[in-house]
């Protein structure tokens, strides 16, 4: 997969006589959006098209037109591109959303980028897309400008689960009501977050269950709610189950800092600086005030049991 960032000499980067295209924010790369770049790859093949090419952006759009309605990420940039990679895709193009682009109307972000830019000549939408300023290039406007402009125009229906449509803001809602198994049921995979392992205070050295304190670098990033989660822990291609904790640590702790901890099992290096990928694949307990570090480390083998016995299961 090619990644190509920013428009400018687009086609002195990647020289295409013509393409297969879809837009999106992907926030997840979800099934509903997989089944989208399956058209779009099927488009290309049928076709006998050149490159397939997905748009996406390097912020929500929402940051621009309602900051105040921005939703957290599924997935930030980084993460949402190393999806990408394994769908097929030829080229991902990023772009910034911005003032400007979002004033263009579909007309003009069409001719402008699409067909001069891209060379398309399939264009392939999601079920609730619309393109160009105020939202005004329906599915419909796009299917009869593609009819003048030469191009044609897929829309894809949604993946339905019980129920209702497949979507990033189910979905995280479903993370915030801790609901893992259906998460992984509407991504397709487990939840992650990629994190940077930092210094803590050593507290959990001491009471042999050491922990590795987990930065999460993108401000935007959606992580779950504080309480207690079994996860594997993929470090260097290598996975590890392990448990995680979200919150304040009361016992441990007398400050009002949030942090993200993971006690990784059977692990015996250091990681300090590594990057990391966090698996979440089920919720424990909620967060507690034990009486005394003695009651805590009780507490931290049976959740060590349970951890266990579920990843089995999952697995």
């Amino acid at each position: 997969m090619e990644i190509v960032r920013g428009l400018d000499g687009f086609l002195e980067k990647v020289n295409v006589s013509s393409s297969s295209v879809t837009i999106g924010v992907f926030d997840g790369v979800h099934i509903g959006h997989r089944k989208i770049i399956d058209h779009l790859l099927k488009a290309k093949d049928e076709d006998g098209l050149e490159k397939s090419i997905l748009l996406t952006f390097s912020n929500h759009p929402l940051t621009v037109t309602h900051p105040e309605m921005a939703p957290r990420l599924l997935t930030t940039l980084d993460e949402k591109l190393s999806l990408l990679d394994e769908t097929g895709v030829d080229v991902v193009v990023v772009i910034d959303f911005t003032d400007e682009l979002s004033r263009k109307t579909y007309t003009e972000f069409v001719d402008e980028i699409l067909l001069s830019g891209f060379r398309m000549k399939h264009l392939v939408l999601g079920y609730d897309f619309h393109l160009g300023r105020n939202r005004e290039g329906s599915q419909q406007r796009l299917i009869e400008y593609g009819m003048k402009r030469g191009f044609q125009v897929t829309v894809v229906p949604p993946v339905v689960s019980w129920g209702s449509a497949v979507s990033s803001t189910r979905i995280r809602r479903c993370i915030l009501e801790r609901r893992f198994s259906r998460v992984r049921r509407l991504l397709g995979r487990s939840f992650f977050f990629d994190a940077v392992v930092i210094r803590g205070s050593g507290v959990g050295r001491q009471l042999d269950f050491p922990t590795a304190n987990l930065s999460v670098e993108d401000p935007m990033k959606l992580v779950p709610p504080d309480g207690v989660y079994a996860v594997n822990v993929e470090i260097d291609g290598r996975v590890f189950a392990g448990m995680m904790n979200i919150g304040l640590a009361p016992t441990i702790h007398q400050d009002s800092k949030r942090r993200v901890e993971v006690h990784i099992f059977d692990l015996s290096e250091e990681i300090y600086g590594k990057r990391v990928r966090i698996y979440v694949e089920a919720f424990i307990r909620e967060e507690e005030l034990f009486a005394d570090s003695s009651e805590l480390v009780s507490r931290l083998k049976n959740d060590k049991e349970v951890v266990l016995e579920l990843l089995k299961k999952n697995d």
